[in-house]
């Protein structure tokens, strides 16, 4: 069903999308990265907090295929306000009734990456997420678009992208905390470095009430 720019008609709603406002692989390049603060209130992957920067690596000329996962462990949404039991309550009634993500070996590759998440900055979304034995640095996220960008200020002491940075020697299982500000579908993804080559796990959140 067709409707407004910018959103896509689900369930009724329609819901906004974040994404580049471009017409064709001509105009990418050229357009204007997006900031991953536009969505993304608060984050964590395990115990490293979130840093806003703007990346002078997340650009890369040669990529390999991300072996991360979602673990399907370890995933529910949480209160932030652990003094308000109704919000608690909520929190667990909402995890009880909303399948997050799913790990199953037996879906197709293509719906493997996406996530069912709850919207507001008091809720704490957490995907556990398998890093594997490999120990990964330069690990950031950012809108996936972003990626087909040149960004602004390209090779300069600046950075080009905009991403959240989780910094070096991330390894093993790890859970992603993060709070957002509006519903709708966007694609993200975690970039990474290890072993010399650069990759990229691309997840789609689908972000509801």
């Amino acid at each position: 069903m067709s409707g407004p720019t910018g959103y896509q008609y689900s369930n009724g709603v329609y819901r906004p999308q974040m994404g580049i406002a471009v017409s064709s692989w001509q105009d990418l390049p050229v357009a204007q990265p997006i900031d991953p603060k536009s969505i993304v209130w608060y984050a964590t992957l395990g115990a490293t907090i979130g840093t806003f920067i703007r990346s002078t690596n997340a650009l890369q000329s040669a990529w390999t295929a991300s072996s991360l996962a979602y673990t399907g462990n370890n995933t529910k949404v949480a209160s932030l306000d652990t003094t308000d039991q109704a919000t608690v309550v909520d929190a667990l009634q909402w995890t009880f009734t909303h399948q997050m993500v799913n790990a199953s070996a037996n879906i197709p590759p293509a719906l493997s990456r996406i996530a069912f998440l709850r919207y507001g900055q008091i809720w704490d979304c957490q995907i556990e997420i398998a890093f594997g034995a490999s120990n990964y640095n330069n690990v950031q996220m950012t809108p996936r678009d972003n990626l087909g960008t040149s960004g602004q200020f390209l090779n300069g002491a600046t950075g080009s992208i905009p991403v959240i940075s989780f910094g070096n020697g991330i390894t093993g299982n790890q859970v992603l905390h993060v709070s957002l500000l509006r519903p709708g579908t966007y694609s993200m993804v975690l970039v990474m470095q290890t072993g010399g080559n650069w990759s990229a796990f691309e997840m789609e959140w689908i972000v509801i009430a």
